[in-house]
């Protein structure tokens, strides 16, 4: 008998008051340390080994379906087709989690990276959420539909231009930029720009429960929660999204708001705490019952 490659479907749900919100794995990515900085290689590696993590970084690669009673909305695609093999299980998952690409009104994105958007597509470009409006903050969509990037001002962005325009003249009649603050019922824009100009989170709140999703305010949990500082190359502005990052912790933490984001580790579901001059995640366990 051959031994499986792959965990069951990557799926879980999680009521937030009156919603429901399911956790949608696309897959994974791995990254080198060395495109980390903020702190010496040795403290990076110390705290991965802290957690029984000695290898170099795997990054879950994360999506969000939220049922309010009045709108199917899907924060963030994943990488599809267009990236690397070890993601694009987004369809899959959605289909096990009984959801199909008609189903969405909506869809929120954090910002315009690949392995965020990308899943917008498919394997031959063609537009996969013909029925959704995609809601992204409106300095994102500006940002990544200038052509002046292409003159290499921005290291950061230069990768990523040939997939951020295949999405954006995909869905140019679909988007609706935004600006923080109620985008849909129940749900916020929360502007977190650093990571890229126009980097997001999203707040849903009801019947008196809160989550707050933070984009990618955090790629490795392990070193970036109790070492806020530490940003990587993917950063557009460096400094900028470490104090957003430390902006959003403190927030989180303050409230006892419940988190979640595309790089936390399945369930996806945490809170975070003080713990010295950094923070704390407290992960949640996996629950039976929805």
């Amino acid at each position: 008998m051959k031994a499986p490659e792959r965990q069951t479907p990557g799926v879980y749900k999680r009521r937030i008051g009156d919603a429901m919100v399911t956790v949608i794995n696309d897959g994974f990515l791995d990254i080198p340390f060395e495109i980390l900085r903020g702190t010496e290689l040795d403290d990076m590696k110390e705290l991965m080994q802290a957690t029984f993590r000695s290898h170099p970084p795997r990054l879950t690669v994360n999506a969000f379906v939220i049922e309010t009673g009045k709108n199917t909305v899907l924060v963030d695609v994943g990488g599809g087709s267009t990236t690397v093999y070890s993601m694009g299980l987004l369809l899959d998952n959605l289909e096990s989690a009984g959801f199909a690409p008609n189903d969405f009104d909506t869809v929120l994105l954090t910002h315009i990276h690949p392995d965020h958007s990308s899943g917008l597509l498919g394997p031959s470009g063609e537009v996969l959420f013909p029925h959704a409006e995609i809601v992204v903050n409106e300095d994102e969509l500006n940002f990544w539909s200038d052509p002046a990037l292409r003159d290499g001002r921005s290291a950061a962005a230069t990768p990523y231009l040939d997939s951020a325009d295949m999405v954006i003249e995909a869905y140019r009649e679909q988007f609706r930029p935004s600006r923080e603050g109620s985008v849909l019922p129940h749900i916020s824009l929360l502007a977190l720009p650093g990571h890229t100009p126009g980097h997001s989170g999203y707040e849903i709140e009801s019947a008196g429960e809160t989550l707050v999703m933070w984009g990618d305010t955090v790629h490795v949990p392990e070193i970036q929660i109790p070492r806020p500082q530490v940003t990587s190359e993917y950063d557009v502005d460096e400094g900028l999204a470490h104090s957003n990052r430390r902006r959003i912790f403190e927030y989180a933490a303050k409230e006892g708001h419940l988190v979640t984001g595309g790089h936390l580790h399945l369930p996806a579901f945490a809170h975070i705490i003080p713990d010295g001059q950094g923070f704390r995640l407290v992960p949640e366990p996996w629950a039976v019952v929805v």
